[in-house]
């Protein structure tokens, strides 16, 4: 009985230890990155989006201009082009902190799917800009895994995973810290919300606004959870004309009343 006892408490202080570990990792991968509070202190950003994945029968384009507030997590989006919807014109989707909405041409929307959609999109985009930012946040797990050398390169892992009540659905990530620098300079991730629960790998390059270092210029492709590519087309993102401190009142992302 206290042999199993011991190694319950061996076993314990070993995960917490680990745990202690991995989050001083990510810390210092957010300073490295320019630091939460200096991101935060933005107060909002603007910029335009364009999203494509690999060319075919689903394949998905999406061009927007992006604005968030980062007070509540509220997140805007005008599109030109939007082909989870069918439409090429004007295409307007909101969150407000609580609910999300979409308008077609000035009308809201009603269909269920449409709505979620929305959703999905503007929690997911939200996230994926200011990701880095939230590592540390409540209700994220953190485990070391295993060092690995990538191109030459040192990187320390880290698997992040979310408690049952964060977010809409509980992805998995795994980080790749380069040891010389402390950025993040790739990670794997899934897509439960879609059903992806298999990794894909995210590789990017920073671009640097106002002493944050931002991943614009991002492409994925399917892979193993030892970041081995699998798949045999990427999906791009670009983010440009970033510019935080953008003018967004907490108006805009409500739901309208009535159509415009």
């Amino acid at each position: 009985m206290k042999k199993t006892i011991l190694i319950f408490l061996v076993a314990g202080v070993f995960a917490f230890t680990n745990a202690q570990d991995a989050k001083q990792l990510v810390a210092d991968a957010i300073e490295a990155t320019g630091g939460k509070k200096n991101f935060y202190s933005k107060g909002s950003v603007n910029y335009d989006l364009e999203y494509r994945t690999p060319k075919g029968e689903n394949a998905i384009t999406l061009l927007a201009n992006e604005t968030y507030l980062f007070n509540g997590e509220r997140s805007y989006a005008t599109y030109t082009e939007h082909s989870l919807t069918g439409a090429n014109g004007k295409v307007v989707e909101g969150y407000d902190g609580t609910n999300a909405w979409v308008t077609f041409d000035g009308k809201l929307s009603s269909d269920e799917q449409a709505n979620g959609v929305a959703r999905f999109l503007r929690k997911t985009n939200y996230y994926w800009f200011s990701m880095f930012f939230k590592l540390l946040d409540e209700g994220v797990n953190h485990e070391l895994l295993e060092d690995q050398k990538v191109t030459g390169k040192d990187y320390n892992r880290v698997k992040i995973t979310f408690g049952d009540n964060v977010g809409d659905a509980q992805d998995t990530y795994v980080l790749y810290i380069n040891k010389k620098t402390k950025l993040i300079d790739q990670f794997l991730f899934t897509v439960v919300g879609f059903g992806i629960t298999e990794p894909s790998l995210m590789t990017y390059k920073y671009q640097t606004v106002g002493g944050i270092k931002i991943p614009a210029k991002r492409k994925y492709v399917q892979a193993d959870w030892d970041g081995n590519v699998k798949g045999d087309g990427y999906t791009i993102t670009n983010w440009t004309n970033i510019k935080f401190g953008a003018e967004a009142d907490k108006g805009m992302f409500e739901k309208p009343a009535m159509a415009k």
